[in-house]
């Protein structure tokens, strides 16, 4: 759970409710972005059919300065890390300032990996 105090009162956020609001980002890629574990492995089949195991592989943490987030995914072969990680970090941003009122303080996004018929394994974060 995470607070926020305001002018108005006190939001809580769960982390349910972040974790939600990155997956409906991901899935906006159409199955060229899969989220994954910081070792590159996949969440089980939970996750294929909505559920919320997806959540607890992604960092979520409340700093002084606000919400740091971190996420990792897996690129399909062929597609841009650059346009979709851009893009990813900056849908984030802004589902979570439209949704909850709340602009986190980072959000980084690791590829840890490629892949085709197997996973090649990469490292290449970008955050704003």
């Amino acid at each position: 759970m995470f607070t926020v105090e305001t002018d108005l009162g006190t939001i809580t956020v769960s982390k349910n409710a972040i974790g939600k609001i990155v997956i409906e980002a991901v899935e906006q890629f159409d199955g060229k972005v899969i989220i994954s574990n910081h070792k590159g492995k996949v969440p089980g089949i939970v996750s294929r059919f909505g559920g919320m195991d997806d959540t607890s592989i992604m960092e979520i943490n409340s700093g002084e300065k606000g919400l740091d987030l971190r996420v990792f995914v897996v690129l399909r072969f062929g597609t841009s890390i650059t346009q979709v990680t851009n893009q990813l970090v900056d849908d984030i941003h802004e589902k979570m300032k439209e949704s909850l009122g709340i602009e986190p303080n980072s959000v980084a996004v690791v590829v840890t990996g490629m892949i085709s018929k197997n996973i090649a394994r990469r490292h290449i974060e970008v955050s704003r």
